[in-house]
């Protein structure tokens, strides 16, 4: 069997190797004037959403959950300040859209309020839910912009949304060690994923129709990326598959 503690420790370094890179340049805005004020709404919903965290850093400190050690604390401390990394990121991007950033949101609120009711398991479960729709969110978007700056910076998140979904991934692995621990991850999965999608579908209707996503396009390849995560939390041997 894997030790998991040197799992943790793979992913403590990963994330450190990652700490110190660079936020990006803001570039000319005359770049971006064609595209509609709603993608910079609907980034700026998700910049917030990507800004909390401490709490979980805390509760994977002092977790007792079979198979966790210091080094997962650790590795949980440096994927948080990864993510507030991407809030920056987004940020710039509405910035430079001339957006607006905002302070409140109900979809946020609903996410930080299941987060603070939930033990660890189940709070990983929500932040695997938010990278899948993460992972296919960015990527889309980033399909409809030409090229430019922004359109790098969200393929980037992307790319970084990928391995989160995978620390995520080892995690709950540890954790359904039995078939019937498997069945219920298995359930609670699917129902907080699929409310997580139509959640985020109810609102963000507008940039999508605005930038012309297909509803069926983003809906199908949140449950193929749905799918992957699971098959690599109950198949120990399954690998993730980047879809393009």
């Amino acid at each position: 069997m894997e030790d998991r503690h040197t799992c943790w420790r793979e992913w403590k370094e990963f994330f450190a190797s990652r700490s110190k890179r660079p936020l990006p340049s803001a570039e000319p805005l005359r770049k971006y004037r064609n595209l509609p004020p709603s993608l910079a709404e609907s980034l700026a919903i998700f910049q917030l959403g990507e800004s909390g965290g401490g709490t979980v850093i805390e509760q994977a400190r002092f977790s007792k959950l079979p198979q966790l050690d210091d080094d997962y604390a650790d590795a949980m401390a440096l994927f948080v300040r990864e993510e507030h990394r991407h809030a920056d990121i987004l940020a710039l991007c509405v910035s430079q859209l001339g957006g607006q950033l905002i302070t409140q949101n109900w979809t946020a609120k609903l996410f930080v309020m299941a987060r603070r009711l939930i033990g660890l398991r189940l709070k990983v479960l929500v932040l695997l839910a938010a990278e899948v729709v993460g992972i296919c969110y960015y990527y889309l978007i980033a399909r409809q912009l030409p090229v430019s700056p922004i359109r790098d910076w969200l393929e980037e998140l992307v790319s970084d949304e990928q391995s989160h979904l995978d620390f995520h991934c080892d995690f709950l692995r540890t954790q359904t060690d039995r078939p019937w621990k498997r069945a219920v991850f298995v359930s609670a999965w699917r129902i907080t994923m699929l409310l997580a999608a139509i959640v985020v579908m109810i609102d963000h209707r507008k940039a999508m129709r605005d930038l012309r996503i297909d509803r069926r396009t983003i809906w199908q390849r949140w449950m193929t990326y749905s799918r992957l995560a699971e098959r690599l939390v109950t198949r120990p041997r399954a690998k993730l598959v980047r879809v393009g």
